[in-house]
Protein backbone atom coordinates (compact mmCIF):
# COMPACT_ATOMS: atom_id res chain seq x y z
CA UNK A 1 0.00 0.00 0.00
CA UNK A 2 1.40 3.39 -0.85
CA UNK A 3 2.25 6.21 1.28
CA UNK A 4 2.10 9.88 -0.22
CA UNK A 5 3.68 11.33 3.00
CA UNK A 6 3.35 15.10 1.38
CA UNK A 7 -0.28 15.11 1.47
CA UNK A 8 -1.44 17.26 4.70
CA UNK A 9 -3.01 15.01 7.23
CA UNK A 10 -6.64 17.21 7.37
CA UNK A 11 -6.71 15.53 4.04
CA UNK A 12 -7.11 12.01 5.45
CA UNK A 13 -9.53 13.40 7.60
CA UNK A 14 -12.47 14.13 5.03
CA UNK A 15 -11.31 10.73 3.23
CA UNK A 16 -12.22 9.00 6.69
CA UNK A 17 -15.01 11.20 7.39
CA UNK A 18 -17.12 10.46 4.12
CA UNK A 19 -16.40 6.86 3.50
CA UNK A 20 -16.93 5.24 7.15
CA UNK A 21 -20.78 6.33 7.36
CA UNK A 22 -20.76 9.45 9.15
CA UNK A 23 -24.55 9.58 7.21
CA UNK A 24 -26.33 6.60 9.24
CA UNK A 25 -29.79 8.26 10.44
CA UNK A 26 -32.04 5.22 11.26
CA UNK A 27 -35.82 5.73 11.76
CA UNK A 28 -36.89 3.26 14.03
CA UNK A 29 -40.81 3.32 13.24
CA UNK A 30 -39.31 2.55 9.88
CA UNK A 31 -37.18 -0.80 9.89
CA UNK A 32 -38.69 -4.51 9.28
CA UNK A 33 -37.54 -7.43 10.00
CA UNK A 34 -35.27 -9.37 7.48
CA UNK A 35 -36.41 -11.48 4.50
CA UNK A 36 -37.84 -14.59 5.94
CA UNK A 37 -35.72 -17.28 6.04
CA UNK A 38 -37.25 -21.13 7.13
CA UNK A 39 -37.02 -21.78 10.10
CA UNK A 40 -33.45 -22.55 12.02
CA UNK A 41 -32.03 -20.74 8.48
CA UNK A 42 -30.24 -17.41 8.75
CA UNK A 43 -31.35 -14.66 6.70
CA UNK A 44 -28.52 -14.11 3.68
CA UNK A 45 -25.39 -11.85 3.73
CA UNK A 46 -27.04 -9.91 1.17
CA UNK A 47 -30.73 -9.52 2.54
CA UNK A 48 -29.16 -8.81 5.97
CA UNK A 49 -26.58 -5.68 4.56
CA UNK A 50 -29.44 -4.43 1.90
CA UNK A 51 -31.51 -3.78 5.31
CA UNK A 52 -28.70 -1.79 6.86
CA UNK A 53 -27.87 -0.29 3.41
CA UNK A 54 -31.17 0.90 3.09
CA UNK A 55 -31.99 2.49 6.66
CA UNK A 56 -29.34 4.73 5.34
CA UNK A 57 -31.95 6.76 3.03
CA UNK A 58 -34.66 7.35 5.30
CA UNK A 59 -33.93 10.82 5.49
CA UNK A 60 -34.31 13.79 2.91
CA UNK A 61 -30.53 15.77 4.72
CA UNK A 62 -28.29 16.39 7.14
CA UNK A 63 -25.71 18.47 8.58
CA UNK A 64 -23.47 17.95 12.07
CA UNK A 65 -20.24 19.12 13.09
CA UNK A 66 -17.46 15.97 13.84
CA UNK A 67 -14.75 15.91 16.08
CA UNK A 68 -11.65 13.40 14.91
CA UNK A 69 -8.73 12.27 17.34
CA UNK A 70 -6.11 10.78 15.38
CA UNK A 71 -4.08 8.82 18.47
CA UNK A 72 -1.18 7.65 17.89
CA UNK A 73 0.78 4.27 19.31
CA UNK A 74 3.04 6.50 21.71
CA UNK A 75 0.03 8.46 22.55
CA UNK A 76 0.50 11.40 20.69
CA UNK A 77 -2.93 13.02 19.27
CA UNK A 78 -4.27 15.65 16.68
CA UNK A 79 -7.78 17.05 16.92
CA UNK A 80 -9.78 18.47 13.91
CA UNK A 81 -13.16 19.48 13.28
CA UNK A 82 -14.98 19.33 10.35
CA UNK A 83 -18.64 20.03 9.27
CA UNK A 84 -20.24 17.19 7.09
CA UNK A 85 -23.45 18.35 4.48
CA UNK A 86 -25.02 14.99 3.09
CA UNK A 87 -28.03 15.15 0.85
CA UNK A 88 -30.19 12.03 0.16
CA UNK A 89 -31.02 11.82 -3.69
CA UNK A 90 -32.95 8.15 -3.47
CA UNK A 91 -32.01 7.71 -7.42
CA UNK A 92 -32.69 10.71 -8.52
CA UNK A 93 -30.60 11.84 -11.74
CA UNK A 94 -28.54 8.38 -10.86
CA UNK A 95 -27.99 9.80 -7.77
CA UNK A 96 -27.55 8.07 -4.55
CA UNK A 97 -26.72 10.97 -2.29
CA UNK A 98 -24.01 13.98 -2.57
CA UNK A 99 -21.58 15.18 0.58
CA UNK A 100 -19.74 17.75 1.38
CA UNK A 101 -17.30 18.64 4.16
CA UNK A 102 -15.66 21.84 5.33
CA UNK A 103 -12.20 21.83 7.54
CA UNK A 104 -13.13 24.38 10.75
CA UNK A 105 -10.04 23.50 12.55
CA UNK A 106 -6.51 23.71 13.29
CA UNK A 107 -6.53 27.03 11.82
CA UNK A 108 -3.43 25.72 9.08
CA UNK A 109 -5.66 23.98 7.61
CA UNK A 110 -9.27 25.74 7.78
CA UNK A 111 -11.11 25.54 4.48
CA UNK A 112 -9.85 22.66 3.59
CA UNK A 113 -12.70 20.62 1.84
CA UNK A 114 -13.85 17.98 0.42
CA UNK A 115 -17.20 17.03 -2.35
CA UNK A 116 -18.39 13.45 -2.97
CA UNK A 117 -20.93 12.68 -5.41
CA UNK A 118 -22.02 8.75 -4.87
CA UNK A 119 -23.91 6.98 -7.79
CA UNK A 120 -26.45 4.71 -7.55
CA UNK A 121 -25.93 3.07 -11.09
CA UNK A 122 -24.02 -0.43 -10.98
CA UNK A 123 -20.62 -0.25 -12.06
CA UNK A 124 -20.51 3.84 -11.37
CA UNK A 125 -17.75 4.74 -9.00
CA UNK A 126 -18.04 8.05 -7.32
CA UNK A 127 -16.55 11.87 -7.78
CA UNK A 128 -14.56 13.38 -5.30
CA UNK A 129 -13.05 16.38 -5.09
CA UNK A 130 -10.04 18.30 -3.02
CA UNK A 131 -10.38 21.83 -2.31
CA UNK A 132 -6.45 23.38 -0.74
CA UNK A 133 -7.29 27.05 -0.02
CA UNK A 134 -3.21 27.31 0.15
CA UNK A 135 -3.08 26.50 -3.72
CA UNK A 136 -6.32 27.88 -4.50
CA UNK A 137 -6.93 24.62 -6.35
CA UNK A 138 -9.57 22.20 -6.57
CA UNK A 139 -8.15 18.52 -7.49
CA UNK A 140 -10.18 15.54 -9.12
CA UNK A 141 -9.30 12.67 -7.02
CA UNK A 142 -8.59 9.82 -10.01
CA UNK A 143 -9.68 6.33 -9.51
CA UNK A 144 -6.19 4.62 -9.49
CA UNK A 145 -5.77 6.19 -6.03
CA UNK A 146 -8.07 4.12 -4.72
CA UNK A 147 -5.43 2.28 -2.53
CA UNK A 148 -3.09 5.07 -1.54
CA UNK A 149 -2.47 5.23 2.16
CA UNK A 150 -1.90 8.78 4.07
CA UNK A 151 0.41 10.32 6.41
CA UNK A 152 -1.23 9.82 9.99
CA UNK A 153 -3.98 7.14 8.33
CA UNK A 154 -5.01 3.75 8.26
CA UNK A 155 -7.81 4.49 5.46
CA UNK A 156 -7.58 5.01 1.60
CA UNK A 157 -9.40 6.62 -1.14
CA UNK A 158 -11.58 3.24 -1.55
CA UNK A 159 -12.90 3.52 1.85
CA UNK A 160 -14.72 6.73 0.44
CA UNK A 161 -18.15 6.98 -0.40
CA UNK A 162 -21.24 4.00 0.23
CA UNK A 163 -20.60 0.72 -1.70
CA UNK A 164 -22.92 -0.67 -3.54
CA UNK A 165 -24.07 -4.29 -3.01
CA UNK A 166 -23.04 -5.72 -5.93
CA UNK A 167 -19.46 -4.94 -5.21
CA UNK A 168 -19.31 -7.66 -2.72
CA UNK A 169 -20.18 -11.34 -2.31
CA UNK A 170 -22.32 -11.22 1.23
CA UNK A 171 -22.84 -14.44 3.24
CA UNK A 172 -23.92 -14.63 6.71
CA UNK A 173 -21.55 -16.64 8.81
CA UNK A 174 -23.66 -17.09 12.17
CA UNK A 175 -24.89 -15.04 15.36
CA UNK A 176 -23.41 -13.49 18.24
CA UNK A 177 -24.29 -10.93 20.76
CA UNK A 178 -21.70 -7.92 20.70
CA UNK A 179 -22.00 -5.55 23.35
CA UNK A 180 -25.25 -6.94 24.78
CA UNK A 181 -26.64 -6.78 20.90
CA UNK A 182 -27.51 -9.87 19.21
CA UNK A 183 -26.04 -9.23 15.68
CA UNK A 184 -25.97 -11.35 12.70
CA UNK A 185 -22.41 -12.00 11.65
CA UNK A 186 -21.70 -11.48 7.71
CA UNK A 187 -18.76 -11.45 5.44
CA UNK A 188 -18.52 -9.68 2.76
CA UNK A 189 -15.72 -10.52 0.17
CA UNK A 190 -14.45 -7.69 -2.52
CA UNK A 191 -15.02 -8.73 -6.19
CA UNK A 192 -12.82 -6.57 -7.34
CA UNK A 193 -9.32 -8.04 -5.90
CA UNK A 194 -7.28 -4.69 -6.36
CA UNK A 195 -7.91 -3.34 -2.82
CA UNK A 196 -6.31 -3.92 -0.01
CA UNK A 197 -8.94 -5.35 1.72
CA UNK A 198 -9.61 -8.95 1.43
CA UNK A 199 -12.73 -9.48 3.42
CA UNK A 200 -14.76 -7.27 6.03
CA UNK A 201 -16.72 -8.68 8.88
CA UNK A 202 -19.90 -6.75 9.90
CA UNK A 203 -22.02 -7.18 12.98
CA UNK A 204 -25.31 -6.01 12.07
CA UNK A 205 -28.08 -5.43 15.01
CA UNK A 206 -31.08 -8.24 14.69
CA UNK A 207 -33.72 -5.84 16.26
CA UNK A 208 -32.88 -2.58 13.95
CA UNK A 209 -30.11 -3.25 11.61
CA UNK A 210 -27.69 -0.52 12.96
CA UNK A 211 -24.23 -2.14 12.23
CA UNK A 212 -22.41 -2.72 15.33
CA UNK A 213 -18.65 -3.42 14.55
CA UNK A 214 -16.31 -4.15 11.42
CA UNK A 215 -13.49 -5.95 11.05
CA UNK A 216 -11.11 -5.51 8.03
CA UNK A 217 -8.61 -8.12 6.98
CA UNK A 218 -5.73 -8.11 4.99
CA UNK A 219 -5.08 -9.53 1.55
CA UNK A 220 -3.41 -12.34 3.87
CA UNK A 221 -5.95 -12.91 5.76
CA UNK A 222 -4.67 -11.28 8.97
CA UNK A 223 -6.95 -8.42 11.09
CA UNK A 224 -6.01 -5.57 10.20
CA UNK A 225 -8.53 -2.52 11.38
CA UNK A 226 -11.48 -2.92 13.72
CA UNK A 227 -14.57 -0.34 13.90
CA UNK A 228 -17.10 -0.22 16.17
CA UNK A 229 -19.64 2.43 16.53
CA UNK A 230 -22.05 3.73 19.54
CA UNK A 231 -25.62 4.66 18.85
CA UNK A 232 -27.94 8.03 20.22
CA UNK A 233 -31.80 8.13 19.36
CA UNK A 234 -33.03 11.27 18.22
CA UNK A 235 -36.78 12.51 17.28
CA UNK A 236 -37.69 13.09 13.51
CA UNK A 237 -41.21 13.95 13.08
CA UNK A 238 -42.31 11.88 15.67
CA UNK A 239 -40.36 8.86 14.87
CA UNK A 240 -37.07 7.87 16.86
CA UNK A 241 -34.04 8.22 14.67
CA UNK A 242 -30.88 6.22 15.43
CA UNK A 243 -27.72 8.38 14.67
CA UNK A 244 -24.20 7.72 15.33
CA UNK A 245 -22.83 9.01 18.77
CA UNK A 246 -19.29 8.26 18.77
CA UNK A 247 -17.17 5.46 16.56
CA UNK A 248 -13.47 4.06 16.78
CA UNK A 249 -10.72 2.55 14.47
CA UNK A 250 -8.33 0.97 15.56
CA UNK A 251 -5.76 -0.41 13.60
CA UNK A 252 -4.35 -3.26 15.14
CA UNK A 253 -1.08 -4.26 12.89
CA UNK A 254 0.16 -1.10 13.73
CA UNK A 255 -1.80 0.83 16.75
CA UNK A 256 -3.04 3.62 15.38
CA UNK A 257 -6.26 4.98 16.27
CA UNK A 258 -9.12 7.29 15.36
CA UNK A 259 -12.16 8.09 16.96
CA UNK A 260 -14.88 10.35 15.96
CA UNK A 261 -17.52 12.31 17.64
CA UNK A 262 -20.81 13.79 16.37
CA UNK A 263 -22.71 16.87 17.85
CA UNK A 264 -24.82 20.04 16.72
CA UNK A 265 -26.65 17.45 14.19
CA UNK A 266 -29.81 18.86 12.70
CA UNK A 267 -31.93 17.20 10.11
CA UNK A 268 -33.69 18.04 6.87
CA UNK A 269 -31.69 21.29 6.55
CA UNK A 270 -33.23 22.00 2.98
CA UNK A 271 -29.98 21.77 1.41
CA UNK A 272 -29.72 21.50 -3.10
CA UNK A 273 -28.21 21.06 -5.56
CA UNK A 274 -26.48 23.90 -5.59
CA UNK A 275 -24.81 23.43 -2.36
CA UNK A 276 -23.24 20.13 -3.69
CA UNK A 277 -20.86 22.01 -6.53
CA UNK A 278 -16.96 22.66 -7.04
CA UNK A 279 -17.98 26.19 -6.58
CA UNK A 280 -19.10 26.30 -3.39
CA UNK A 281 -15.59 24.01 -2.00
CA UNK A 282 -14.32 27.47 -2.29
CA UNK A 283 -16.72 29.21 0.05
CA UNK A 284 -15.05 27.99 3.22
CA UNK A 285 -18.80 26.75 3.99
CA UNK A 286 -22.45 26.64 3.85
CA UNK A 287 -24.48 28.73 5.63
CA UNK A 288 -27.49 26.37 6.79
Amino acid sequence: MKTISRIPLVRVTLFLLATIGLSPVFTAAQTAPAPSAPSGQLPSGADVMKKSKDLLYRIQDQKNKVTLKLIEKDGAQREIVVWRYWKNYNNQDGFGSKTVLFTESPADSRGVAFLIWDYSAEGKPEDLWLYLPALRNTRRISARDQNDAFLGSDLTFGDMGQRRLDEDDHKTLGEETFRGVPSFIVESIPKDKDTIYGKKLTWVSEVDYTIQKIDYYDQNGRLLKRQTIDWQTLKDRGNDVYVWKKTEIVNVQNGHKTIFEVSDLTLNVGLTDADFTERVLKTGGLRK
